[in-house]
């Protein structure tokens, strides 16, 4: 996987960095032309006579000044001795001629104010021509404003203009300019997109990174620096963009004020951990201060509010407060920089110092001077310092995911050894356990088919009851060896699944009675529920998995019973096995489907089980794709269920997988037996002549190659011989006798060799086996070559 330095390389780096520079400087160029942006001028024959402040009130209403005085525009409130927040109303006179009184009549003149309280009331020759008070008592901040004059308003000669304004700060008028509107038009919006809209994007693009690193510091909590700084920037746009906010919100001017100061000192404190964060130090003595600032001035905002309804006096102490904030941040930058790139160190001092001094400047002379076409600086900083804080930040976050995909590297070189590793000793114990399989079936076939020939000739009931001993010991080995078996065959994918239609109620009856000897003698009571239901599944995979679970039930409950039955779930059944045995706790359920696994028989007592039937029901129903679940509650019981597809049709009774008409037809069988394990290959033989078969053993394909061309009725081969597999001796019988049924018996469990076998196309009898089994296999080839023979 590619770093990120290297898909970033860093002549890119610095080929964004001239960006960024160039971004700054345009920035600070648009600033400085939004200080005195041309003025506009009046239409000819357009001529202001005089302007008179006619009264002042302060916010409560109360009359500060009545008497009306002639002021020049601008007319600033504060430096006059008048509050700079309160409502005051203006009287202009300017005349026009008649050539413009006539065109007023035809087209839309306008008025352009670059410094307007956008919350305002106007008159023309004493008629309404503007208003913008939503409500009573509500204040606002100067703004450029257009006022459209309908037609027939302005009349030859002297023409008077009445405005009222309602400031909550920075009072007074600007001069107005007067024009056609098509004049005005486009230089106003010129005008406009640079002091306003281009502002109000710039602080959006702000808000919308800060948001995005925020983001990304709450996936990647280690990136605190960047976190701190995300959070720095929105709340400072935020506020920014409040500016531009002119629609009444209905919060009270103390309320917005609140907030407004608020903003600050979450900036001033959230400034000071991030300088922290960056380098790396925590300054206890400065990180307590912080907290205090955060929390005990909002808090003072709202004890002096009730004394100082605008906070105008509580802003000016505390916020001035606020600005000294950012001295100690500032020396442990320079003191504690030395692991910061100096380009990065250079770039953040510089945005540093654009912040402070718009701060300053905003605090000193915007509250100091309170001048009515005074511009907030904050605005234009937060963007021009945005470049070389995200570049840094940008750095950062860089460097860290590289850090990261080096070590995602590293991690995926040492877990692909290890997984070689794993790999390597699983096939190592999947090998060790094959061949120790093998080698233990050999013995136990034997064993069971001398034990059921020494039973059948036995007539002593004491000699027969140690026989009976005798077969159950064996039975245990083999149910042993068999669910390894069936674990090996369903992992190794050789399983054919073939599915058809079937009814439930007869595969039921019929696990129930072989269960039901087993369930008498624990004294539970075994029950199934008759049901019409017809499923599509495969009939040996379904009985198999419902053994298993009847079983497993009848085994670990000991009283009670166990319930077996079915319900319609939409378009599907759900057979389910209910049983009142210990139940299962909630963190045992996830390990109850793996081999060998049996809780609560720390012992590995047999009547238990051997802890492969629940595993083995899991992976036959995920071979047919079935749900499977399980719910218990301890000391009350479990239910294991199975979801099947439904199947409307009807399904027409079929013999069971094995099942043959020929019953017998054994006597005179020509068989050829090879098996090179002695004491199984002379069993072998023994119950071949007892079914009156005639039988010749051998014990090696060279001793198969060496006999005489002769036919033969059935070849029984083990798999694995000395000097070759039963399909050698297969391909080498079949070359004389191309139809000669074969019966291929194997101990091998591994994926790999019963993935052989299945492909060979060949009947397998799987070892250990018993004598029933053995004969049902014989019988069905012998029944195939008939039925063959008579084609």
């Amino acid at each position: 996987m590619a770093t990120l330095s290297a898909s970033l390389p860093a002549p890119l780096w610095r080929h964004w960095r001239r960006i960024g520079t160039l971004l700054l400087l345009a920035m600070l160029a648009l600033w400085v032309w939004s200080l005195n942006p041309p003025a506009p001028v009046d239409a000819p024959g357009v001529r202001w006579l005089e302007h008179r402040r006619l009264s002042h009130q302060d916010v409560s209403g109360r009359h500060v000044h009545r008497s009306p005085a002639v002021v020049a525009l601008p007319d600033s409130w504060k430096p006059a001795g008048l509050p700079a927040e309160g409502i005051g109303r203006y009287r202009s006179t300017f005349s026009v001629d008649a050539a413009i009184a006539q065109d007023n009549q035809r087209h839309l003149w306008s008025l352009r104010i670059d410094h307007l309280c956008h919350v305002n009331q106007m008159w023309l020759n004493g008629t309404l021509l503007h208003s913008t008070l939503p409500r009573p008592g509500w204040l606002g901040a100067p703004l450029a404003a257009l006022i459209d004059i309908p037609v027939n308003r302005l009349q030859t000669g002297v023409n008077a203009l009445d405005i009222e304004v309602h400031c909550a700060s920075q009072g007074g008028l600007s001069p107005p300019t007067l024009g056609s509107k098509a004049a005005l038009t486009q230089d106003f919006k010129r005008h406009q997109t640079l002091t306003r809209d281009l502002l109000l994007g710039l602080n959006l693009i702000c808000l919308t990174f800060s948001l995005f690193v925020v983001m990304l510091w709450w996936l990647r909590r280690q990136e605190a620096a960047a976190g701190l700084f995300g959070v720095l920037i929105l709340v400072a746009a935020v506020r920014n963009c409040r500016y531009f906010v002119v629609d009444d919100l209905q919060l009270s001017p103390g309320l917005d004020s609140w907030l407004y100061f608020t903003a600050h000192v979450i900036t001033a404190c959230v400034q000071g951990w991030f300088v922290m964060a960056l380098v790396g130090r925590s300054w206890r003595a400065f990180h307590r201060l912080l907290w205090v600032v955060l929390i005990g001035f909002p808090l003072l905002g709202i004890v002096f509010l009730p004394m100082d309804p605008g906070l105008k006096a509580t802003r000016d102490v505390l916020q001035g407060a606020l600005i000294f904030m950012m001295l100690p941040s500032m020396w442990l930058l320079m003191r504690h920089s030395q692991g910061i790139p100096r380009n990065s160190l250079v770039g953040l001092g510089l945005g540093w110092m654009i912040v402070l001094i718009a701060g300053c400047h905003d605090f000193i002379i915007g509250r100091v001077s309170a001048d009515v076409t005074f511009s907030h600086w904050m605005i234009w900083a937060i963007p021009a310092g945005l470049p070389s804080f995200s570049i840094m930040v940008i750095d950062r976050i860089v460097n860290a995911f590289n850090e990261i995909e080096q070590s995602n590297q590293q991690l995926e070189s040492k877990v692909a050894e290890r997984t070689r590793e794993l790999a390597a000793a699983n096939a190592a114990k999947s090998h060790f356990l094959a061949s120790a399989s093998h080698d233990l079936r050999q013995p136990v076939a034997a064993i069971g088919l001398i034990t059921d020939l020494l039973r059948s000739r036995l007539s002593d009931p004491a000699l027969r009851s140690l026989t009976d001993r005798l077969l159950r010991a064996v039975n245990s080995m083999e149910t042993l060896l068999k669910g390894l078996l069936d674990l090996s065959r369903l992992d190794s994918g050789t399983v054919e699944v073939q599915p058809r239609r079937i009814r439930l109620q007869p595969l039921l009856e019929a696990i129930v009675a072989h269960e039901e000897e087993a369930a008498r003698h624990k004294g539970l009571k075994l029950t199934v529920r008759p049901t019409r239901a017809v499923v599509r599944t495969d009939a040996v995979l379904l009985e198999q998995i419902l053994r298993n679970l009847v079983g497993n039930a009848i085994r670990h409950t000991r009283e009670g019973g166990v319930l077996v039955g079915a319900r319609r779930r939409g378009p599907h059944w759900e057979v389910q096995v209910w049983d009142s045995g210990p139940g299962i706790a909630p963190h045992d359920l996830p390990r109850i489907f793996e081999a060998f696994v049996q809780l609560g028989n720390p012992g590995r007592e047999r009547s238990q089980g051997l802890g492969l039937g629940l595993a083995i029901v899991q992976r036959a129903a995920g071979l047919l794709g079935h749900a499977l679940r399980v719910h218990s509650r301890v000391d009350r019981g479990s239910c294991f269920s199975v979801t099947l597809p439904a199947a409307e049709l009807p399904v027409t009774t079929r013999k069971p997988p094995g099942a043959t008409d020929a019953a017998g037809a054994l006597t005179g069988r020509q068989v050829l037996v090879v098996e090179d394990d002695a004491t199984l290959r002379e069993a072998l033989v023994q119950w071949l002549q007892s079914w009156g078969m005639e039988v010749m053993s051998g014990d090696s394909v060279a001793w198969v190659r060496a006999l005489p061309p002769r036919s033969w009725d059935l070849l029984l081969s083990d798999h694995r011989l000395a000097d070759g597999t039963g399909r050698d001796v297969a391909q080498h019988l079949r070359r004389h006798q191309p139809g000669l049924r074969s019966l291929i018996i194997t101990g091998d469990t591994s994926p790999e060799q019963l993935a052989e076998l299945a492909a060979s196309g060949l009947p397998v009898l799987h070892k250990p086996f018993r004598a029933e089994k053995l004969r049902a296999m014989v019988e069905s080839n012998m029944a195939r070559a008939d039925r063959d023979d008579s084609v």
